[in-house]
Order: C-alpha cells, then sequence, then structure tokens
C-alpha cells in the first residue's frame, strides 16, 4: 500500500478576522488526513493570535512575524514546512474538501519537479453559494512557461490555491516569493518554477473557491500596474542571456501597460480633470500615442 505523503498548507493572515477560520477550516476537514496546517500571522494587529490559539489550540502550527506582506508571509510558512507537498491558500479563499487527495494521487508517481493545477469558481466572499463563474485554465502542454509569461491575468488567470506543489521546488531548487514586490509576486515566483520545465498535471474539477472582498489588493490598479512592470523587469534582467524570452517579455510589458493605461503616470495626473475628459482620452488617444507620456 503506498504511503499517504505529508503535505503543508501554508494560510498568510493579516487582520482577517473570521474569514481565516474558514480557511483554516477546510483545510482541516480534508479528506485526505496527513496534513499540516500553517497560519502565518503576518503582524496582525487585532485579536487574530488570541482568537486562533482559543479556537485551534494545537491543530494548527501558528507562526507571527512582522509585517513583510504576503509574500514574506508565504516564505515564512515554506521554511516551516515539513511536507512533500505545498499547498498554499489566503486567508479568504477556499479549498474543496477532496483537493489535496485528489491532487497528491497525480503527484506522488511523479517526479520531484512536478506540480497540479485544477478548475476554480469566483464566488462572493460572504456567501459561497453566490458563484460566477467556472474558469478552466488550462495550460498548453508543451510550452506552459510561455503561457505563464505571456497569458497571464489577461487571458489566463490560475489563483494561487489552484496548485499544489512538490516541495522540492522550494526546499530544493530554491523556489522563493520575492517580498520587494507590492504585488505579483506569484507571477514571478511561477516564471521561476516553471523554467525549470516541471511535469506539469492537470485536474480537471472544481476544486478551489476564489472569493471576491471589497479591498483586497488586487482591487488596487495602480499597485498591480507597478507590481506586474516591476516583475517582469526583474524577468527581462534574470533571463537576459535568453534573447527570445527577454523580446518577448519586452512585449508584454507593453501590453500591461495598455491593459492598466487608466493608471497610467499621464491619466494619474489627469486627475485634476472630469472623468468625461479621462474617458474621452483613453477612447479617441490611439495608443502609440498614449505610450509616449507611459
Amino acid at each position: 500500500m503506498q504511503e499517504s505523503p505529508l503535505v503543508s498548507i501554508i494560510i498568510p493572515t493579516y487582520n482577517d478576522g473570521p474569514v481565516v477560520c474558514q480557511a483554516i477550516d477546510c483545510s482541516l476537514n480534508q479528506t485526505y488526513e496527513n496534513r499540516e496546517v500553517i497560519v502565518v500571522d503576518d503582524g496582525s494587529t487585532d485579536d487574530t493570535a488570541d482568537m486562533l490559539k482559543r479556537v485551534y489550540h494545537d491543530r494548527i502550527t501558528y507562526v507571527r512575524q512582522e509585517n513583510k506582506g504576503a509574500g514574506g508571509a508565504r516564505n515564512a510558512g515554506i521554511r516551516k514546512a515539513s511536507g512533500k507537498f505545498v499547498q498554499f491558500l489566503d486567508a479568504d479563499d477556499l479549498l474543496d474538501l477532496d483537493k489535496i487527495r485528489i491532487q497528491v494521487e497525480q503527484l506522488q508517481v511523479l517526479p520531484d519537479k512536478a506540480l497540479s493545477y485544477c478548475d476554480y469558481v469566483r464566488c462572493d466572499v460572504e456567501d459561497i453559494t453566490v458563484t460566477y463563474k467556472r474558469t478552466s485554465p488550462v495550460l498548453q502542454k508543451e510550452n506552459p512557461h510561455e503561457d505563464i509569461m505571456m497569458k497571464w491575468e489577461s487571458e489566463l488567470s490560475i489563483p494561487m490555491h489552484c496548485f499544489l506543489f512538490n516541495a522540492a521546488l522550494f526546499k530544493e531548487y530554491g523556489m522563493a516569493f520575492d517580498e520587494s514586490l507590492p504585488s505579483n509576486e506569484d507571477w514571478d515566483c511561477w516564471m521561476d518554477i516553471f523554467a525549470l520545465s516541471p511535469r506539469v498535471v492537470y485536474a480537471d474539477r472544481v476544486l478551489a473557491y476564489y472569493r471576491l472582498r471589497k479591498g483586497s489588493r488586487c482591487s488596487n490598479r495602480l499597485k498591480m500596474r507597478k507590481g506586474y512592470l516591476t516583475a517582469i523587469d526583474k524577468q527581462i534582467q534574470k533571463n537576459r542571456s535568453h534573447g527570445d524570452i527577454v523580446e518577448k517579455l519586452k512585449v508584454r510589458r507593453n501590453q500591461i501597460k495598455f491593459l492598466y493605461r487608466d493608471v497610467s503616470p499621464l491619466m494619474r495626473a489627469m486627475a485634476i480633470f472630469p472623468p468625461v475628459v479621462k474617458k474621452a482620452y483613453l477612447e479617441n488617444v490611439r495608443w502609440g500615442i498614449q505610450r509616449l507620456f507611459d
């Protein structure tokens, strides 16, 4: 009988109140039993610490650190993790109760450079039954690295908790989240992971719930723009010996500037003008001209 390897579920939290309990509960209630739940409190200023200790006692591993952002919290969780596989779960998201079992079955027969990903649905943070759309983010088998590089966020979106990773990618190959990036540290990390040409398997089922919450980091378009462009520039430097990748990344940089053109430097400078003026500019001035001011 094949052994059931340990899975480390890493949950960063910062002043997340009751939603983090829901994330913890869906982790503890997985049908796959050999798992550890690591909650990294990223400097919460509310009663998170007391609440988690009171409700969960020794059923979770609680780690507290000064506020470093989501990437720093995940890195702390990785350092604490003992599992053969790693599952990331943001505090406001949820896992299907069969997720770990299904993806472990896929991965445990594969080499150490392997990962699985699944379908997901977007839903309301207040009521998981209020769903919006099932998303099937299928990566091309021949070159998934290019899909991550060129389609992320515009044609392709895979929330972090859709993945289950072999922990060797982090423990042995040194993958980590860049704590200096204001956003898109996940894309930057996935670029590094997929550059290793890992075995990638797909679970054709909804196993993750991406819950929409007002005020989330993804709603800050200026922060997302800055983080994405910074991450692209970092990847350009990292891949400067690979001319073909550099050229594609430069194309992608211009595409992201277009995607976030509503928060470009010029558009921010136009804050003194009425919305109708900004709308007319975006709709009537050709992008080639807009780029001159970006």
